[in-house]
């Protein structure tokens, strides 16, 4: 083996059962809270609804997506398909958040910084945006089997097995490679096991995706997506509510992003944030759902904020005001719900089919929504929306400084950061 590229401190057996306990407790505190501030809906909605009754019988290989198999065999394994889908996912967002407290943990540091990064999480949009928009959606298992990832980053042999798994949640994992691979670099230098890892995990999903398409009628499949492209005028108007989603459903937090970008000792580090953007403005090349993979920017998050909290109680209390005002705001200013502004105007069908951006593929025929030109997004669409978005935009800008004069200006901490060590090169 190669050492590894971050010292992370070792953790004993004991020390991981003790971590996992606390975790577990910090989890379910954490999703306490957030029900405090919103409470959660019992009544899945559209795919939610889907998933509740594949969870009644998955392998019946039933709705528009019969290959998304995981979160529906989980919950009928455990006992709770059907009527009881909701309390199992309300256990899959405790598990995510102890699972973010976790790899906190493991990345050095203290069992604050790990409570403090699961109550920014349970108070932001990858928790809450699935009690009134999207009830009944799996989404926070992919981002739970992510973290498991950054856990076991050191071991190819689960790493691999359990981006496969994700696959088998959603095939938007397949976008996030890049950054896998990239973590698994960063551990070990010698590639040829995580090629033949990644080959056979494509291989398996691929033969299993092909068998539930030879049994099962698919909507949304590769063929749907390819028959109904977004790029690059859908596309365009996607990465552009994504953004606006961001700054109204995460708000302040955001700026431990940037404040992990702009400090010298994230050098090694910064690249967790571009890849999982890549890999999330690559996903909305085909996929229209904003407000839903743009919370995979949880992850980079996770380790922004355990770098900049490290060791630091100045920087703690930083990031718990930013965690607290966040809430406040979100309280007054609701981003939660189908219906809220500035996006619910935004994304309004009636104003994407005035302006081009959405468009009927087969008139005369039904509807069949596909997206129109890059010039209907940027000629019509955009100078529609602009006195909504030029100001989101200006508080995101605000953010985002907020970050860089934290890092600039903040005196570092004397003990320094955990020092970085390339991999050693394969023989």
């Amino acid at each position: 083996m190669t050492e590894p590229s971050t010292k992370f401190p070792e953790r004993t057996p004991r020390a991981w059962a003790a971590a996992t306990a606390v975790a577990v407790v910090v989890g379910a505190a954490a999703y306490w809270l957030s029900c405090l501030l919103v409470p959660s809906s019992d009544v899945p909605v559209n795919f939610g609804a889907q998933w509740q009754q594949m969870s009644r019988d998955p392998w019946q290989l039933h709705g528009q997506f019969p290959h998304r198999i995981l979160a529906p065999t989980l919950a009928w394994l455990l006992g709770l398909g059907g009527e009881g889908w909701m309390t199992f996912l309300r256990g899959v967002d405790v598990v995510m958040l102890a699972s973010a407290f976790l790899v906190c943990w493991r990345r050095g540091g203290a069992f604050v910084d790990g409570a403090l990064v699961a109550v920014a999480i349970a108070l932001t949009a990858a928790v809450q945006m699935y009690k009134e928009h999207w009830v009944g959606y799996a989404d926070p298992l992919c981002y739970t089997l992510f973290f498991w990832s950054m856990l076991t980053v050191r071991m190819p042999l689960v790493f691999w097995p359990l981006w496969l798994a994700n696959l088998f949640h959603h095939e938007l994992a397949g976008f996030l490679l890049p950054w896998l691979w990239w973590m698994r670099r960063r551990e070990d230098a010698r590639w040829r096991l995580d090629l033949v890892c990644v080959v056979v995990a494509m291989a398996v999903y691929l033969t299993y995706y092909l068998l539930v398409k030879a049994q099962a009628q698919q909507t949304y499949s590769f063929d749907y997506f390819a028959s109904h492209p977004l790029f690059p005028g859908g596309t365009v108007a996607v990465w552009l509510l994504a953004a606006v989603h961001w700054v109204v459903a995460y708000g302040p937090v955001l700026a431990v992003l940037a404040w992990h970008q702009h400090r010298r000792e994230s050098a090694g580090e910064r690249l967790h944030l571009w890849l999982v953007l890549l890999g999330v403005l690559a996903i909305f090349c085909i996929a229209f759902d904003w407000a839903r993979h743009s919370n995979l920017i949880v992850l980079p998050l996770v380790v922004a904020a355990t770098s900049v909290l490290r060791g630091s109680w100045r920087n703690r209390a930083i990031f718990a005001g930013m965690i607290a005002l966040g809430a406040v705001l979100m309280v007054v200013w609701r981003p939660w719900s189908s219906s809220a502004w500035p996006t619910c105007e935004m994304s309004n069908l009636t104003l994407l089919v005035q302006t081009g951006v959405v468009i009927d593929l087969d008139p005369g025929e039904g509807i069949d929504f596909g997206f129109g030109p890059l010039g209907a997004t940027t000629g019509n669409w955009l100078p529609t929306i602009w006195s909504w978005l030029w100001p989101v935009a200006v508080i995101g800008a605000a953010i985002w400084v907020l970050g860089w004069a934290l890092a600039k200006w903040l005196p570092r901490r004397a003990n320094g950061p955990i020092p970085a060590i390339e991999p050693t090169p394969s023989a």
